[in-house]
Protein backbone atom coordinates (compact mmCIF):
# COMPACT_ATOMS: atom_id res chain seq x y z
CA UNK A 1 0.00 0.00 0.00
CA UNK A 2 2.38 2.69 -1.14
CA UNK A 3 1.91 5.74 0.98
CA UNK A 4 3.96 8.75 1.97
CA UNK A 5 2.67 8.39 5.52
CA UNK A 6 4.41 6.30 8.16
CA UNK A 7 2.83 6.09 11.60
CA UNK A 8 5.19 6.88 14.44
CA UNK A 9 5.06 6.54 18.24
CA UNK A 10 4.61 9.73 20.25
CA UNK A 11 8.28 10.56 20.64
CA UNK A 12 8.65 11.19 16.91
CA UNK A 13 7.82 14.90 16.36
CA UNK A 14 7.08 14.79 12.66
CA UNK A 15 4.21 15.78 10.45
CA UNK A 16 3.00 15.85 6.89
CA UNK A 17 3.02 18.91 4.68
CA UNK A 18 1.45 20.45 1.66
CA UNK A 19 1.90 19.89 -2.02
CA UNK A 20 -0.21 20.17 -5.06
CA UNK A 21 -2.35 17.08 -5.38
CA UNK A 22 -2.62 17.23 -9.15
CA UNK A 23 -5.75 16.51 -11.16
CA UNK A 24 -8.77 15.01 -9.43
CA UNK A 25 -8.63 11.21 -9.42
CA UNK A 26 -11.32 8.61 -9.07
CA UNK A 27 -11.73 7.09 -5.64
CA UNK A 28 -10.52 3.47 -5.77
CA UNK A 29 -13.42 2.11 -3.73
CA UNK A 30 -16.38 3.96 -5.22
CA UNK A 31 -15.00 5.53 -8.41
CA UNK A 32 -16.40 8.88 -7.30
CA UNK A 33 -14.35 11.97 -8.23
CA UNK A 34 -11.86 12.54 -5.43
CA UNK A 35 -11.62 15.96 -3.87
CA UNK A 36 -8.66 18.00 -5.13
CA UNK A 37 -5.97 18.78 -2.59
CA UNK A 38 -5.53 22.00 -0.74
CA UNK A 39 -3.48 24.86 -2.10
CA UNK A 40 0.28 24.51 -2.01
CA UNK A 41 2.38 26.43 0.47
CA UNK A 42 3.52 28.74 -2.31
CA UNK A 43 -0.06 30.02 -2.57
CA UNK A 44 -0.19 31.09 1.04
CA UNK A 45 2.72 33.20 2.35
CA UNK A 46 3.48 33.17 6.06
CA UNK A 47 1.30 35.73 7.88
CA UNK A 48 2.97 38.91 9.05
CA UNK A 49 2.90 39.69 12.72
CA UNK A 50 0.39 42.38 13.52
CA UNK A 51 1.83 45.35 15.42
CA UNK A 52 0.36 45.88 18.86
CA UNK A 53 -0.93 49.20 20.17
CA UNK A 54 2.61 50.09 21.18
CA UNK A 55 3.84 49.55 17.64
CA UNK A 56 5.81 46.43 18.52
CA UNK A 57 5.16 43.14 16.71
CA UNK A 58 2.65 40.98 18.53
CA UNK A 59 4.23 38.08 20.40
CA UNK A 60 3.48 34.54 19.22
CA UNK A 61 0.66 32.99 21.24
CA UNK A 62 1.35 30.67 24.12
CA UNK A 63 -0.10 27.18 23.80
CA UNK A 64 -3.68 27.23 25.12
CA UNK A 65 -4.40 25.55 28.45
CA UNK A 66 -6.78 22.87 27.27
CA UNK A 67 -7.72 19.95 29.54
CA UNK A 68 -5.20 17.12 29.64
CA UNK A 69 -6.11 13.91 27.88
CA UNK A 70 -6.81 11.14 30.43
CA UNK A 71 -4.10 8.77 31.56
CA UNK A 72 -1.15 11.12 32.16
CA UNK A 73 1.43 9.97 34.74
CA UNK A 74 3.98 12.03 36.67
CA UNK A 75 7.20 12.71 34.76
CA UNK A 76 6.43 10.46 31.77
CA UNK A 77 3.10 12.12 30.96
CA UNK A 78 1.10 10.22 28.33
CA UNK A 79 3.95 8.16 26.89
CA UNK A 80 3.18 5.01 28.89
CA UNK A 81 -0.57 4.88 28.28
CA UNK A 82 0.01 5.81 24.64
CA UNK A 83 2.19 2.73 24.14
CA UNK A 84 0.64 0.27 26.61
CA UNK A 85 -3.01 0.22 25.49
CA UNK A 86 -3.53 3.00 22.94
CA UNK A 87 -6.91 1.82 21.58
CA UNK A 88 -8.56 1.86 25.03
CA UNK A 89 -6.92 5.21 25.70
CA UNK A 90 -8.24 6.64 22.42
CA UNK A 91 -11.77 5.55 23.35
CA UNK A 92 -11.38 7.39 26.67
CA UNK A 93 -10.15 10.50 24.89
CA UNK A 94 -13.07 10.49 22.45
CA UNK A 95 -15.51 10.60 25.38
CA UNK A 96 -13.78 13.27 27.42
CA UNK A 97 -12.08 16.62 27.08
CA UNK A 98 -13.10 20.19 26.40
CA UNK A 99 -15.82 19.41 23.87
CA UNK A 100 -13.89 21.02 20.99
CA UNK A 101 -12.21 17.76 19.96
CA UNK A 102 -8.81 18.83 21.32
CA UNK A 103 -6.87 17.31 24.22
CA UNK A 104 -3.52 18.43 25.57
CA UNK A 105 -0.80 15.76 25.61
CA UNK A 106 2.28 15.70 27.78
CA UNK A 107 4.92 14.16 25.55
CA UNK A 108 8.65 14.81 25.74
CA UNK A 109 8.34 18.46 26.69
CA UNK A 110 6.82 19.50 23.34
CA UNK A 111 3.51 21.35 22.92
CA UNK A 112 1.33 18.46 21.76
CA UNK A 113 -2.40 17.90 21.26
CA UNK A 114 -4.64 15.02 20.26
CA UNK A 115 -7.31 15.97 17.69
CA UNK A 116 -10.43 13.77 17.88
CA UNK A 117 -12.96 15.81 15.88
CA UNK A 118 -13.14 14.72 12.19
CA UNK A 119 -13.84 18.30 11.12
CA UNK A 120 -10.67 19.58 12.80
CA UNK A 121 -8.63 16.70 11.37
CA UNK A 122 -9.95 17.65 7.92
CA UNK A 123 -8.76 21.20 8.46
CA UNK A 124 -5.28 19.97 9.38
CA UNK A 125 -5.04 17.58 6.44
CA UNK A 126 -6.89 19.47 3.72
CA UNK A 127 -8.28 22.96 4.35
CA UNK A 128 -5.23 24.37 6.17
CA UNK A 129 -2.66 21.86 4.90
CA UNK A 130 -0.08 24.56 3.97
CA UNK A 131 0.15 25.45 7.68
CA UNK A 132 1.56 22.01 8.55
CA UNK A 133 4.61 20.02 7.47
CA UNK A 134 6.63 16.91 8.18
CA UNK A 135 9.65 17.18 10.41
CA UNK A 136 11.44 15.63 13.35
CA UNK A 137 14.28 13.21 13.84
CA UNK A 138 12.74 10.31 11.92
CA UNK A 139 12.48 12.23 8.66
CA UNK A 140 15.85 13.91 9.05
CA UNK A 141 17.48 10.50 9.45
CA UNK A 142 15.34 8.95 6.70
CA UNK A 143 16.42 11.62 4.22
CA UNK A 144 20.04 10.94 5.08
CA UNK A 145 19.52 7.21 4.41
CA UNK A 146 17.06 7.19 1.50
CA UNK A 147 17.44 10.63 -0.08
CA UNK A 148 14.63 13.00 -1.06
CA UNK A 149 11.74 10.78 -2.13
CA UNK A 150 7.96 10.99 -1.96
CA UNK A 151 7.99 9.46 1.54
CA UNK A 152 10.67 11.70 3.03
CA UNK A 153 10.30 14.98 1.12
CA UNK A 154 9.41 18.12 3.02
CA UNK A 155 6.78 20.55 1.76
CA UNK A 156 9.01 22.50 -0.63
CA UNK A 157 10.00 19.33 -2.53
CA UNK A 158 6.95 17.14 -2.06
CA UNK A 159 4.98 18.55 -5.01
CA UNK A 160 7.77 17.69 -7.44
CA UNK A 161 8.20 14.19 -6.01
CA UNK A 162 4.47 13.51 -6.13
CA UNK A 163 4.27 14.69 -9.74
CA UNK A 164 7.24 12.49 -10.58
CA UNK A 165 5.69 9.36 -9.05
CA UNK A 166 2.12 9.80 -10.36
CA UNK A 167 2.75 8.01 -13.71
CA UNK A 168 3.89 4.92 -11.79
CA UNK A 169 0.29 4.32 -10.71
CA UNK A 170 -1.51 4.84 -14.00
CA UNK A 171 -4.41 2.46 -14.51
CA UNK A 172 -2.71 0.73 -17.45
CA UNK A 173 0.38 -0.05 -15.39
CA UNK A 174 -1.70 -1.33 -12.47
CA UNK A 175 -3.68 -3.55 -14.87
CA UNK A 176 -0.41 -4.92 -16.24
CA UNK A 177 0.74 -5.65 -12.66
CA UNK A 178 -2.27 -7.86 -11.85
CA UNK A 179 -0.71 -11.07 -13.31
CA UNK A 180 2.31 -10.58 -11.02
CA UNK A 181 0.02 -10.10 -8.02
CA UNK A 182 -1.92 -13.22 -8.97
CA UNK A 183 1.29 -15.22 -9.44
CA UNK A 184 2.55 -14.34 -5.97
CA UNK A 185 -0.85 -15.07 -4.40
CA UNK A 186 -0.84 -18.49 -6.09
CA UNK A 187 2.71 -19.14 -4.83
CA UNK A 188 1.49 -18.34 -1.33
CA UNK A 189 -1.55 -20.62 -1.66
CA UNK A 190 0.59 -23.51 -2.93
CA UNK A 191 2.68 -23.58 0.25
CA UNK A 192 -0.34 -24.32 2.47
CA UNK A 193 -1.27 -27.86 3.57
CA UNK A 194 -4.89 -29.01 4.08
CA UNK A 195 -6.06 -29.13 7.68
CA UNK A 196 -2.99 -27.30 8.97
CA UNK A 197 -2.71 -23.98 10.79
CA UNK A 198 -0.99 -21.27 8.76
CA UNK A 199 1.00 -18.33 10.15
CA UNK A 200 -0.93 -15.63 8.33
CA UNK A 201 1.44 -12.77 9.15
CA UNK A 202 4.32 -14.74 7.69
CA UNK A 203 2.26 -15.54 4.60
CA UNK A 204 1.15 -11.95 4.04
CA UNK A 205 4.71 -10.70 4.63
CA UNK A 206 6.04 -12.98 1.89
CA UNK A 207 3.22 -12.01 -0.45
CA UNK A 208 3.55 -8.24 0.11
CA UNK A 209 7.33 -8.03 -0.33
CA UNK A 210 7.53 -10.39 -3.29
CA UNK A 211 4.63 -8.65 -5.02
CA UNK A 212 6.16 -5.21 -4.45
CA UNK A 213 9.53 -6.26 -5.91
CA UNK A 214 7.99 -8.13 -8.86
CA UNK A 215 5.55 -5.38 -9.86
CA UNK A 216 8.18 -2.66 -9.59
CA UNK A 217 10.78 -4.59 -11.59
CA UNK A 218 9.23 -7.59 -13.41
CA UNK A 219 12.45 -7.99 -15.42
CA UNK A 220 13.90 -9.80 -12.39
CA UNK A 221 13.96 -13.60 -12.18
CA UNK A 222 11.94 -15.40 -9.51
CA UNK A 223 15.11 -16.24 -7.54
CA UNK A 224 16.11 -12.57 -7.63
CA UNK A 225 12.61 -11.51 -6.57
CA UNK A 226 12.81 -13.84 -3.55
CA UNK A 227 16.28 -12.58 -2.63
CA UNK A 228 15.26 -8.93 -2.78
CA UNK A 229 11.97 -9.59 -0.98
CA UNK A 230 13.91 -11.11 1.91
CA UNK A 231 16.22 -8.09 1.97
CA UNK A 232 13.21 -5.75 1.92
CA UNK A 233 11.62 -7.58 4.86
CA UNK A 234 14.86 -7.36 6.87
CA UNK A 235 15.17 -3.68 6.08
CA UNK A 236 11.65 -3.04 7.39
CA UNK A 237 12.44 -4.93 10.61
CA UNK A 238 15.43 -2.67 11.32
CA UNK A 239 14.03 0.57 9.90
CA UNK A 240 12.44 1.92 13.09
CA UNK A 241 15.52 1.74 15.30
CA UNK A 242 17.87 2.88 12.53
CA UNK A 243 15.89 6.05 11.86
CA UNK A 244 14.70 6.95 15.37
CA UNK A 245 18.14 7.10 16.98
CA UNK A 246 20.35 10.18 16.57
CA UNK A 247 22.50 9.90 13.43
CA UNK A 248 25.70 9.14 15.35
CA UNK A 249 24.05 6.31 17.29
CA UNK A 250 22.20 5.06 14.23
CA UNK A 251 25.45 4.62 12.34
CA UNK A 252 26.60 2.19 15.03
CA UNK A 253 23.72 -0.09 14.05
CA UNK A 254 24.90 -0.59 10.51
CA UNK A 255 25.48 -4.14 9.45
CA UNK A 256 22.36 -6.06 8.52
CA UNK A 257 20.43 -2.87 7.74
CA UNK A 258 23.07 -1.42 5.44
CA UNK A 259 23.69 -4.82 3.83
CA UNK A 260 19.98 -5.13 2.99
CA UNK A 261 19.85 -1.57 1.68
CA UNK A 262 22.94 -2.12 -0.48
CA UNK A 263 21.45 -5.37 -1.84
CA UNK A 264 18.28 -3.59 -2.95
CA UNK A 265 20.10 -0.63 -4.46
CA UNK A 266 22.63 -2.67 -6.40
CA UNK A 267 19.96 -5.00 -7.78
CA UNK A 268 17.84 -2.07 -8.91
CA UNK A 269 20.78 -0.34 -10.64
CA UNK A 270 21.64 -3.63 -12.39
CA UNK A 271 18.04 -4.04 -13.62
CA UNK A 272 17.55 -0.45 -14.83
CA UNK A 273 19.19 -0.85 -18.29
CA UNK A 274 16.88 -3.75 -19.14
CA UNK A 275 13.86 -1.90 -17.79
CA UNK A 276 14.88 1.22 -19.73
CA UNK A 277 14.87 -0.76 -22.99
CA UNK A 278 11.18 -1.62 -22.46
CA UNK A 279 10.06 1.52 -20.60
CA UNK A 280 7.22 2.34 -23.01
CA UNK A 281 5.66 -1.13 -22.53
CA UNK A 282 3.18 -1.12 -19.63
CA UNK A 283 4.31 -4.66 -18.79
CA UNK A 284 7.80 -3.39 -18.03
CA UNK A 285 6.77 -2.64 -14.44
CA UNK A 286 5.70 0.27 -12.31
CA UNK A 287 9.18 1.68 -11.87
CA UNK A 288 9.73 1.86 -15.64
CA UNK A 289 7.30 4.81 -15.70
CA UNK A 290 10.13 6.87 -14.23
CA UNK A 291 12.24 6.07 -17.28
CA UNK A 292 9.86 7.93 -19.61
CA UNK A 293 9.39 11.65 -20.12
CA UNK A 294 6.50 12.58 -17.85
CA UNK A 295 3.36 14.46 -18.98
CA UNK A 296 4.66 17.40 -16.92
CA UNK A 297 7.82 17.64 -19.01
CA UNK A 298 10.18 15.95 -16.56
CA UNK A 299 12.81 13.98 -18.43
CA UNK A 300 13.62 10.33 -17.75
CA UNK A 301 14.92 9.78 -14.23
CA UNK A 302 18.60 9.14 -13.60
CA UNK A 303 19.53 5.65 -12.43
CA UNK A 304 20.24 6.91 -8.91
CA UNK A 305 16.80 8.53 -8.69
CA UNK A 306 15.12 5.31 -9.85
CA UNK A 307 17.12 3.43 -7.22
CA UNK A 308 15.99 5.76 -4.42
CA UNK A 309 12.35 5.58 -5.48
CA UNK A 310 12.55 1.79 -5.69
CA UNK A 311 13.62 1.53 -2.05
CA UNK A 312 11.17 4.22 -0.90
CA UNK A 313 8.19 2.52 -2.55
CA UNK A 314 9.16 -0.79 -0.96
CA UNK A 315 9.33 0.88 2.44
CA UNK A 316 6.03 2.72 2.05
CA UNK A 317 3.93 0.01 0.47
CA UNK A 318 4.77 -3.35 1.97
CA UNK A 319 3.90 -3.29 5.68
CA UNK A 320 0.56 -1.60 5.08
CA UNK A 321 -0.35 -4.46 2.74
CA UNK A 322 0.90 -7.03 5.26
CA UNK A 323 -1.37 -5.54 7.92
CA UNK A 324 -4.48 -4.99 5.78
CA UNK A 325 -4.39 -8.44 4.15
CA UNK A 326 -3.80 -10.22 7.47
CA UNK A 327 -6.75 -8.46 9.12
CA UNK A 328 -8.96 -9.12 6.09
CA UNK A 329 -8.24 -12.86 6.16
CA UNK A 330 -8.87 -12.87 9.92
CA UNK A 331 -12.33 -11.30 9.51
CA UNK A 332 -13.21 -13.65 6.66
CA UNK A 333 -12.16 -16.71 8.68
CA UNK A 334 -14.98 -15.91 11.11
CA UNK A 335 -17.66 -15.61 8.43
CA UNK A 336 -17.97 -18.69 6.20
CA UNK A 337 -21.12 -17.42 4.40
CA UNK A 338 -19.25 -14.23 3.44
CA UNK A 339 -16.38 -16.33 2.07
CA UNK A 340 -18.83 -18.23 -0.14
CA UNK A 341 -20.53 -15.05 -1.35
CA UNK A 342 -17.15 -13.67 -2.36
CA UNK A 343 -16.33 -16.86 -4.28
CA UNK A 344 -19.67 -16.72 -6.07
CA UNK A 345 -19.02 -13.08 -6.99
CA UNK A 346 -15.54 -13.96 -8.28
CA UNK A 347 -16.82 -16.79 -10.48
CA UNK A 348 -19.64 -14.66 -11.83
CA UNK A 349 -17.21 -11.86 -12.72
CA UNK A 350 -14.52 -14.05 -14.28
CA UNK A 351 -16.40 -17.06 -15.65
CA UNK A 352 -13.66 -19.28 -14.23
CA UNK A 353 -10.67 -17.54 -15.86
CA UNK A 354 -7.86 -15.59 -14.21
CA UNK A 355 -9.03 -12.38 -12.57
CA UNK A 356 -8.18 -9.03 -14.22
CA UNK A 357 -8.43 -5.42 -13.12
CA UNK A 358 -11.67 -5.00 -15.09
CA UNK A 359 -13.13 -8.02 -13.27
CA UNK A 360 -12.45 -6.39 -9.91
CA UNK A 361 -14.66 -3.48 -10.95
CA UNK A 362 -17.56 -5.97 -11.14
CA UNK A 363 -17.01 -7.25 -7.60
CA UNK A 364 -18.76 -4.76 -5.28
CA UNK A 365 -18.95 -7.14 -2.29
CA UNK A 366 -15.17 -7.52 -2.31
CA UNK A 367 -14.79 -3.72 -2.42
CA UNK A 368 -17.16 -3.34 0.53
CA UNK A 369 -15.32 -6.05 2.48
CA UNK A 370 -11.98 -4.35 1.92
CA UNK A 371 -13.40 -0.95 2.87
CA UNK A 372 -14.73 -2.40 6.13
CA UNK A 373 -11.40 -4.08 6.90
CA UNK A 374 -9.60 -0.76 6.43
CA UNK A 375 -12.20 1.01 8.57
CA UNK A 376 -11.96 -1.50 11.42
CA UNK A 377 -8.18 -1.93 11.32
CA UNK A 378 -6.43 0.89 9.45
CA UNK A 379 -2.72 -0.01 9.24
CA UNK A 380 -1.66 3.59 9.92
CA UNK A 381 -3.41 4.02 13.26
CA UNK A 382 -1.80 7.30 14.44
CA UNK A 383 -0.40 10.22 12.42
CA UNK A 384 1.17 13.56 13.27
CA UNK A 385 1.39 17.04 11.82
CA UNK A 386 3.46 19.97 13.13
CA UNK A 387 2.44 23.57 12.57
CA UNK A 388 4.95 25.64 10.60
CA UNK A 389 3.34 28.95 11.59
CA UNK A 390 0.74 30.22 14.02
CA UNK A 391 -2.54 28.38 13.44
CA UNK A 392 -6.12 28.58 14.68
CA UNK A 393 -7.92 25.35 15.44
CA UNK A 394 -11.12 24.76 17.41
CA UNK A 395 -11.27 28.41 18.43
CA UNK A 396 -7.74 28.41 19.87
CA UNK A 397 -4.46 29.90 18.69
CA UNK A 398 -1.37 27.66 18.58
CA UNK A 399 2.21 28.75 17.93
CA UNK A 400 4.47 27.36 15.22
CA UNK A 401 6.11 24.10 16.24
CA UNK A 402 3.02 22.61 17.86
CA UNK A 403 2.46 18.87 17.32
CA UNK A 404 -1.04 17.64 16.43
CA UNK A 405 -1.71 13.90 16.70
CA UNK A 406 -4.79 12.26 15.21
CA UNK A 407 -5.85 8.64 14.88
CA UNK A 408 -7.56 7.21 11.78
CA UNK A 409 -8.58 4.29 14.00
CA UNK A 410 -10.34 6.56 16.49
CA UNK A 411 -12.01 8.66 13.78
CA UNK A 412 -13.26 5.53 11.98
CA UNK A 413 -14.74 4.11 15.21
CA UNK A 414 -16.79 7.17 16.08
CA UNK A 415 -20.48 6.33 16.61
CA UNK A 416 -21.86 9.87 16.61
CA UNK A 417 -21.73 12.87 14.32
CA UNK A 418 -22.43 13.18 10.59
CA UNK A 419 -19.38 11.04 9.75
CA UNK A 420 -19.94 8.41 12.46
CA UNK A 421 -20.73 4.70 12.11
CA UNK A 422 -23.55 2.75 13.74
CA UNK A 423 -22.19 -0.02 15.99
CA UNK A 424 -18.59 0.82 14.96
CA UNK A 425 -17.06 -2.21 16.69
CA UNK A 426 -18.92 -4.64 14.43
CA UNK A 427 -17.39 -5.89 11.16
CA UNK A 428 -20.15 -5.21 8.62
CA UNK A 429 -19.28 -4.82 4.92
CA UNK A 430 -22.90 -4.00 4.14
CA UNK A 431 -22.58 -0.64 5.87
CA UNK A 432 -20.82 0.45 2.65
CA UNK A 433 -23.71 -0.57 0.38
CA UNK A 434 -25.13 2.95 0.55
CA UNK A 435 -22.14 4.90 1.85
CA UNK A 436 -19.12 4.57 -0.40
CA UNK A 437 -15.86 5.84 1.15
CA UNK A 438 -14.38 8.70 -0.83
CA UNK A 439 -12.08 11.66 -0.37
CA UNK A 440 -15.14 13.62 0.79
CA UNK A 441 -15.86 11.18 3.64
CA UNK A 442 -14.28 12.75 6.70
CA UNK A 443 -14.95 9.63 8.74
CA UNK A 444 -12.70 7.42 6.56
CA UNK A 445 -8.96 8.14 6.71
CA UNK A 446 -7.39 4.78 5.82
CA UNK A 447 -5.55 6.46 2.92
CA UNK A 448 -5.26 9.88 4.53
CA UNK A 449 -6.61 13.02 2.87
CA UNK A 450 -5.45 16.18 1.16
CA UNK A 451 -2.05 16.74 -0.46
CA UNK A 452 -0.47 13.79 1.36
CA UNK A 453 -3.24 11.32 0.53
CA UNK A 454 -1.82 7.93 -0.42
CA UNK A 455 -0.80 8.06 -4.07
CA UNK A 456 -0.82 4.27 -4.39
CA UNK A 457 -4.36 3.63 -3.10
CA UNK A 458 -5.56 2.06 -6.37
CA UNK A 459 -2.54 -0.23 -6.45
CA UNK A 460 -2.98 -1.20 -2.79
CA UNK A 461 -6.67 -2.04 -3.19
CA UNK A 462 -5.96 -4.03 -6.34
CA UNK A 463 -3.26 -6.05 -4.59
CA UNK A 464 -5.55 -6.77 -1.62
CA UNK A 465 -8.40 -7.79 -3.93
CA UNK A 466 -6.27 -10.09 -6.10
CA UNK A 467 -4.69 -11.80 -3.09
CA UNK A 468 -8.00 -12.25 -1.25
CA UNK A 469 -9.89 -13.63 -4.25
CA UNK A 470 -7.03 -15.98 -5.24
CA UNK A 471 -6.64 -17.43 -1.75
CA UNK A 472 -10.40 -17.85 -1.20
CA UNK A 473 -10.76 -19.59 -4.55
CA UNK A 474 -8.41 -22.32 -3.34
CA UNK A 475 -8.89 -22.48 0.42
CA UNK A 476 -11.54 -22.20 3.13
CA UNK A 477 -10.28 -20.28 6.17
CA UNK A 478 -11.34 -20.88 9.79
CA UNK A 479 -9.81 -19.67 13.08
CA UNK A 480 -7.15 -21.92 14.61
CA UNK A 481 -7.86 -20.46 18.06
CA UNK A 482 -11.06 -19.45 19.84
CA UNK A 483 -9.84 -16.05 20.98
CA UNK A 484 -9.50 -13.37 18.29
CA UNK A 485 -6.07 -11.78 17.95
CA UNK A 486 -5.39 -8.55 19.76
CA UNK A 487 -3.98 -5.56 17.96
CA UNK A 488 -0.30 -4.73 18.34
CA UNK A 489 0.20 -1.06 17.63
CA UNK A 490 3.69 0.10 16.89
CA UNK A 491 4.60 1.44 13.45
CA UNK A 492 1.56 -0.37 11.99
CA UNK A 493 -1.54 -1.98 13.47
CA UNK A 494 -0.81 -5.71 13.32
CA UNK A 495 -2.70 -8.73 14.66
CA UNK A 496 -0.86 -10.31 17.57
CA UNK A 497 -1.28 -12.92 20.28
CA UNK A 498 0.56 -15.79 21.91
CA UNK A 499 0.92 -17.49 18.54
CA UNK A 500 0.40 -14.49 16.27
CA UNK A 501 -2.44 -14.91 13.80
CA UNK A 502 -2.92 -18.54 12.79
CA UNK A 503 -5.77 -19.78 10.60
CA UNK A 504 -6.74 -23.33 9.65
CA UNK A 505 -6.91 -23.89 5.90
CA UNK A 506 -8.97 -26.56 4.10
CA UNK A 507 -8.73 -27.21 0.40
CA UNK A 508 -11.57 -26.36 -1.95
CA UNK A 509 -12.42 -27.75 -5.37
CA UNK A 510 -10.65 -25.47 -7.85
CA UNK A 511 -12.93 -23.48 -10.11
CA UNK A 512 -10.25 -23.35 -12.81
Amino acid sequence: MPSDEIARPPHDPRSGGPAAQGPARHDPLTRLPAQPGARGSADRPPPRRTPSASGRPERPPRPPRLPDAPGALPVVGHAVVFLRDPLSWLRQCAGSGSGEGLHRLRLWGRPSYLVTDPELVHRVLVTDAPDFDKGGQFYRNAREIFGETLVTAAADKHAHQRRRIQPVFRRARIAAAVPSMRLEAERTAQTWLPGRAVDILQATTHYAHRTAVRTLLPVLSTDEVDRLAAASARLIEDLYLRTMLPPAAGRLLRGRFDTSLRTLREACIAAVPKARAFASDERSGLLAALLETSPHGDGPAEDSEVRDHFVALLMAGTETTVSALAWQLHHLSRDLPLQQRLRDELHEATGGRAVTLDDLGRMPLLRRTTAETLRCRPPLWMLLRTSVREVRLGGYRFPAGTDFYFSPHQIQHAASGPDGFADPGRFDPERWAERGPSARDRGFLAFGAGPRKCLGDHFALTSLAVATSTLLDRWTLTPAADAPPRARLRTMQMPAGRSGLRLRVDRRHLAR
